[in-house]
């Protein structure tokens, strides 16, 4: 079992009693009361070995001294049983030698046990310094007095051991208690070791005397007593200077009634002598004498302490008055019902509240329960340590009929009557609260919506350590419905747009509106649920809005991003920009996460958007041969911008940034123009040769480019059909395939030929091909994996009037491919890469040579 069996405690305690008993039966009692003594070295042992391992609570010189000390006094008891033994008879100059031994070991111990006891030097004034000598003093004569008069008043043998144990040991007691009792520095560990010193000494001192009348059966008694209370000191002294931390207990009352006891205690010894009829000499009489005058300093000297300490508190009062008079903050004394016992003048002068009545009635009833429950708790713990939010903010009515902002702090009891008051400091924060409010109104929300604005959105995300991500929404068409209805209307559309916002978002997410048509929410939400909350956002905030008898409608998209906790917000909502940015291109409704990616392609988008303007633009050619005898039968014009530092930019790129960027017409008529002139000198050599050039739907709507083009073809003398205009598949996916369609009929109609490129990358249905005005169709080469499908399409466009051409041939096999499907055209980098015009005419003037 844990701690092992109690037998082992119990046996040794049962031998030990055994053993104690035997030595009463066969020592004389001055050998036992010697042993007895002695046995304290068990404990100077182990106060020593703790303060040479550092295992001692207190300082380690202090447990050495008072170890040394106690094993001296053990020391001297062994060596007095021992004498008391082998020579009882001895004699040293008159004294026997087993009283010798411990009276020589007193002047040794207190010089051990003073030092240790008086450290550290206790601050003190003049006055408290005088008391304590004073009760030093009082307390050594009622020691000697009481002695005295038992011992040697009626007659008894004074001898000089005897009258000099009492003497110093006496005094040496009375300074160590009396330093102990009355100590400041290290009072807990003080308060045990001095009392426990002076208990060690007073031992010593009365085995000295049991010791020195060997004859005396009381005095044998009285030495056994000693020997074990010498045992009980060295505990204290243990306990003090091990196990105890030096400074724990508070400070000592100013005016210790120390000297109460040893008075009270002489009085009733000296009764009991009388009636006891014994008498008074002329010694006691002096020593009477003697305390009764020390007794009576001692209490001059308190009143004189006394009389400044009052002046010196009625000087703070009249200063604390003043100051409480003239300070602006309110202070409070209630009782324990809360109602107000006293109160600071400000209290009437800036409140006006009435004296007497209870605090919950001045508070708002709302608060009332909370207020009244804050200041219970306090009232019953007046000392619990405040932090820097113990207060509580209080909406509070004056005496005036103006409810006001206040802070009220609980500073514990009212000193006159502890446990029954307390002290409360009310400061008014009206003004402050109104002025917080407005500047965060002003620097944190939304003025038109009442939303929060970028700052407060940052700030709440500071501030919310459990946010889970950022949505951020943009509005497109708010512009519109502002250019057509008004700019008032616009306004009625986003605040509308802001309450469905508020509207669907949890109570702890923050909307906020961080541009004139984006808008935000900080939101708890995981990933899930978070792209779930964006979705929803979008649909509610693309419903149709009725304002002013006006039907509106905008579109909306959302992009999202984590909010890490090693992520500044700032940085986050950059990312939810970013999303949103990639987003914003496509369809109405479409919602993103932010993803690493994108910043390479949005910083890639940007340096694009930066440089286009002012690029040079080259024009490469890719020649369309015939297959059966490779003769070239047409060219695709190819734009081609080197940038600096990305290289190549792909053409589909290319022209879709200039579109957005609405450069494309710039670009697209310099291509026809620069084209269409190198294509006359071409056809010279191959006059059935064709220039391709790829649009986009945009181009096609543009008067411009239908003007740019009549005036190339016009200007270097092409016939219609020598221009083919081709636009992408995905350019007859989109919903306004019907227009696309028209237009290239109106072409048609006036004789430049059409083409849709790059067929087969997308689910386009082949039936669309029969009402699409349409005269080549480029197939891709995806299709080229699966010639199946390849036949089929080369068929169909056979069957509805179409020149199909193999787009894409990269090496035999996809030639092979083609031919075996019937296509007649073919264009790749197996039969030409994309050259510079002067390439191109090379390689048409070989053709012409290898014709003739």
């Amino acid at each position: 079992m844990a701690g092992g069996s109690p037998l082992r405690l119990i046996v040794p305690a049962l031998l030990a009693t055994v053993a104690l008993a035997c030595a009463f039966i066969l020592l004389p009692t001055g050998s036992v009361a010697g042993l007895l003594t002695a046995a304290s070295a068990v404990t100077a042992v182990v106060m020593a070995r703790a303060a040479r391992t550092g295992r001692s609570a207190g300082p380690p010189a202090r447990a050495l001294a008072l170890a040394g000390g106690l094993g001296l006094t053990a020391l001297a008891g062994a060596a007095s049983g021992i004498a008391t033994l082998v020579a009882p008879d001895v004699l040293v100059d008159g004294v026997p030698l087993p009283a010798e031994i411990p009276l020589v070991s007193i002047f040794f111990v207190a010089t051990l046990y003073l030092p240790a006891i008086l450290r550290p030097a206790q601050r003190r004034t003049g006055l408290a310094r005088l008391r304590t000598a004073l009760d030093v003093a009082g307390v050594w004569t009622c020691l000697i007095f009481s002695s005295w008069l038992l011992l040697f008043s009626d007659g008894g043998e004074q001898r000089g051991a005897t009258i000099t144990a009492l003497i110093f040991g006496g005094g040496a007691a009375t300074t160590a208690g009396v330093a102990g009792v009355h100590a400041i520095r290290h009072r807990t560990a003080l308060q045990w070791c001095g009392p426990g010193a002076a208990l060690s000494l007073v031992g010593l001192t009365a085995l000295v005397i049991g010791l020195d009348y060997p004859g005396i059966p009381n005095a044998a008694i009285a030495a056994v007593i000693a020997g074990a209370a010498i045992n009980v000191a060295g505990g204290l002294l243990w306990y003090g200077s091990v196990r105890l931390r030096p400074d724990l207990a508070p400070l000592p009352p100013p005016d210790l009634p120390l000297l109460t006891v040893p008075v009270i205690g002489s009085a009733l010894i000296t009764v009991f002598h009388l009636l006891n009829g014994g008498g008074v000499d002329a010694t006691a009489i002096m020593l009477g004498t003697l305390g009764i005058a020390v007794v009576a300093a001692r209490e001059w000297v308190s009143a004189v302490a006394l009389r400044r300490q009052a002046g010196h508190l009625t000087d703070q009062e009249n200063r604390l008055r003043s100051l409480t008079f003239g300070a602006a903050d309110v202070a409070l004394v209630l009782d324990a019902s809360l109602a107000v016992r006293w109160q600071s003048s400000a209290a009437f002068r800036q409140f006006g509240l009435p004296l007497g009545r209870c605090v919950s009635v001045l508070v708002d009833p709302g608060q009332a329960e909370d207020v009244h429950s804050y200041l219970m708790s306090r009232l019953a713990a007046p000392h619990a340590t405040g932090t820097g939010s113990d207060g509580i903010a209080v909406r509070l009515r004056d005496g005036f009929g103006r409810w006001r902002q206040t802070e009220w702090t609980a500073s514990g009891a009212d000193p006159a009557e502890p446990g029954q008051t307390l002290v409360v400091h009310i400061r008014d924060v009206s003004n402050a609260r109104d002025l917080e409010l407005a500047l965060r109104q002003e620097t944190h929300l939304d003025r038109h919506t009442g939303l929060a604005n970028r700052e407060g959105l940052l700030r709440a995300a500071g501030l919310i350590p459990d946010a889970a991500a950022i949505i951020v929404v943009e509005l497109g068409g708010l512009t519109a419905i502002g250019d057509v209805h008004g700019p008032a209307l616009a306004e009625s559309v986003l605040v509308e747009a802001a309450r469905r916002l508020r509207s669907r978002v949890a109570a702890a997410d923050v909307p906020a509106r961080i541009g004139e048509t984006r808008l935000a929410v900080l939101t708890h939400c995981g990933a899930v649920r978070a792209h779930l909350l964006a979705g929803q956002l979008v649909n509610a905030l693309s419903a149709p809005y009725t304002a002013a008898g006006t039907v509106s409608h905008l579109s909306a998209w959302a992009g999202l991003a984590d909010l890490p906790g090693d992520q500044p917000a700032e940085e986050v909502l950059r990312r939810s920009q970013l999303a949103l940015r990639s987003v914003r291109s496509g369809p109405p409704g479409a919602v993103e996460w932010y993803e690493a990616e994108m910043e390479t392609r949005l910083l890639r988008r940007s340096t694009l958007e930066q440089d286009l303007p002012g690029a040079a633009i080259d024009l490469l050619f890719q020649v369309v041969v015939e297959l059966p005898g490779r003769r070239p039968a047409g060219v695709e014009v190819v734009p081609v911008w080197r940038h600096p530092t990305l290289g190549t930019i792909p053409v589909a790129e290319l022209l879709a940034l200039a579109e957005e960027l609405g450069s494309l017409a710039t670009i697209g008529r310099r291509v026809l123009e620069t084209s269409c002139r190198l294509l006359a000198g071409w056809r010279r050599l191959h006059p059935g040769l064709w220039l391709a050039v790829a649009v986009r739907p945009r181009q096609l709507a543009d008067p411009a480019f239908q003007a740019s083009l009549h005036t190339a073809l016009e200007s270097y003398g092409l016939p219609y059909s020598a221009l083919v205009v081709e636009v992408s598949e995905d350019d007859v996916r989109q919903p306004g395939v019907d227009e696309v369609a028209a237009r290239l009929g109106r072409l048609r109609a006036e004789g430049v030929r059409t083409a849709v490129g790059h067929f087969g990358t997308g689910p386009t249905s082949l039936s669309r091909l029969r009402i699409l005005p349409v005269d080549l169709l480029k197939i891709d080469q995806e299709v080229f994996a699966e010639p199946a499908v390849l036949e089929v399409a080369v068929t169909l466009g056979h069957r509805l009037g179409m020149e199909v051409i193999a787009h894409g041939v990269a090496g035999p096999g996809d030639l092979d491919t083609a031919q075996s499907a019937g296509c007649q055209l073919a264009q790749g980098d197996l039969l030409g890469r994309p050259m510079p015009a002067e390439h191109l005419e090379a390689v048409l003037e070989q053709h012409h040579d290898a014709r003739r």
